[in-house]
């Protein structure tokens, strides 16, 4: 897309999310909660299929940790031969950003998809402080939210469909999903994956870098035009400063301004919901980015002038809760590659579990099993309209390992999109459409009809 359309299109959608809250003065189809790429998705989804939209981001921006926490590269989910097994809506996304890019860049091509559907009303700086609900027996259904906005009053939105698109499931949790946090469902305790804070350097010789990358030496991995993995070989000798820090290997992205980010600082033993706990990793990882710089600089070729420019805004949270849906991905879908009946989008990301304390060991191969999402993984249990799409589905600690990547968040987005607008159609609940198999065949029909790739080769 050219970038005096994206500009133009940005200026459009901040002329009119600067109306206030209660400018929302009918009561949408959808209520999207969440700013991310799930929810962004899932907004501009169910907008296509008619529905009306309110799409709520907590931040200023969308885009949420691309645009927020600098992941400016993509866990993609590809055959074993390299072949993309997911297109529909990411495939446009993908498009448009490239393997690897801004965060300024990601939030306007978020900004810009959003821009283009006039049937959604977007609301910047806001988030979900409470639920009204109605139960009925064992379900109730969600009637409103209320938002806390900075800066202004709280606001509530009725909505017949509600998206949980928040990487934590703040919805879901305040609605009384079940869930559990971190590797509870193992029985062991709840600790949650690492948290990373991204930085960038400058004064990188890219071509140096590239040229120079060497397996033998480096260990697995590789460096193309923009970006570079790998680099665990040479990091085994590093020791960090606390012994809450590992760094086991690194991703470089190299930006338009000839900076390169970094990928690479795990701090260990934090609670990604606690905002102190979150403000301790940041600390942490400041401290330690100029200390790797330090020990790169004599290691890898191009990084002798390297000098750290900046951090992220946000610290990188991998894992926090995990909402009990009506079916649960695990582990063993993941390994044995399952095609379940109703997957809505397929995945093949490696089970990529970075230590939970310093003394973990890697579970499972860095290889990729294509497998499906189930819907029923989408829909928690004892709420009839309400859906998940983020890293919080219905997963296992360990299948979240794979599921948690954002590509996979943004075909379940597109998924919930289209659900709800087909749940509006049919008259039915979510938990309904999940357990009647033509209804489940009807949202496959219509996500293939989309793009979305449900079958694996």
């Amino acid at each position: 897309m050219p970038l005096r359309l994206v500009a133009a299109l940005v200026a459009a959608l901040l002329a009119t999310t600067a109306l206030p809250a209660a400018a929302v003065t009918q009561a949408p189809g959808v209520l999207v909660v969440g700013g991310t790429p799930a929810g962004v998705a899932a907004a501009v989804t169910a907008a296509r299929h008619g529905e009306s939209v309110v799409l709520v981001a907590q931040g200023d921006d969308l885009g949420g940790v691309l645009s927020d926490a600098g992941m400016d590269q993509w866990d993609l989910n590809l055959a074993p031969d390299g072949k993309p097994v997911e297109a529909g809506i990411f495939a446009t996304i993908y498009a448009a950003l490239g393997d690897a890019f801004t965060p300024h860049g990601a939030a306007c091509v978020f900004a810009a998809l959003v821009a283009q559907q006039p049937r959604i009303h977007a609301i910047f700086d806001a988030r979900p402080i409470g639920v009204r609900g109605e139960t009925y027996g064992a379900e109730t259904q969600i009637q409103a939210v209320t938002f806390a906005r900075s800066g202004g009053a709280p606001f509530t939105v009725d909505a017949d469909a509600v998206i949980d698109a928040t990487d934590d499931a703040d919805l879901a949790a305040l609605a009384g999903a079940r869930y559990d946090l971190g590797r509870q469902d193992e029985g062991t305790d709840d600790l949650m994956q690492p948290v990373t804070l991204m930085f960038a350097v400058s004064g990188v010789d890219w071509h140096a870098l590239a040229r120079a990358y060497d397996p033998a030496a480096d260990g697995a991995g590789g460096a193309l035009e923009r970006r570079a993995w790998g680099y665990a070989k040479l990091l085994t000798a590093y020791r960090p400063a606390s012994p809450d820090v590992l760094v086991r290997d690194l991703n470089l992205a190299r930006e338009d301004d000839g900076d390169v980010s970094v990928n690479a600082i795990d701090v260990l033993g934090i609670d990604g919901l606690d905002p102190a706990a979150l403000a301790r990793a940041r600390a942490l990882a400041e401290g330690e980015a100029p200390r790797l710089v330090d020990y790169l600089r004599a290691r890898i070729p191009g990084f002798a002038a390297a000098r750290v420019r900046g951090y992220a805004d946000a610290v990188y949270v991998r894992e926090t809760r995990h909402v009990l849906g009506l079916d649960v991905l695990t582990a063993a879908d993941v390994w044995d590659g399952v095609l379940p009946a109703d997957r809505i989008g397929l995945s093949s990301y490696p089970l990529d579990l970075h230590p939970v304390t310093a003394t973990d060991r890697l579970a499972y191969a860095p290889v990729r099993h294509v497998y499906g999402v189930p819907f029923g993984a989408l829909v928690p249990r004892g709420l009839t309209n309400l859906l998940i799409a983020s890293p919080a589905i219905s997963a296992s600690h360990e299948a979240a390992g794979s599921a948690r990547v954002i590509p996979t968040t943004i075909e379940e987005g597109e998924a919930a999109g289209l659900a709800a607008a087909q749940a509006d159609r049919e008259h039915v609940t979510f938990p309904a459409l999940a357990r009647t198999p033509a209804l489940v065949a009807d949202l496959q029909t219509a996500l293939r009809r989309d793009g979305a790739i449900l079958e694996a080769a």
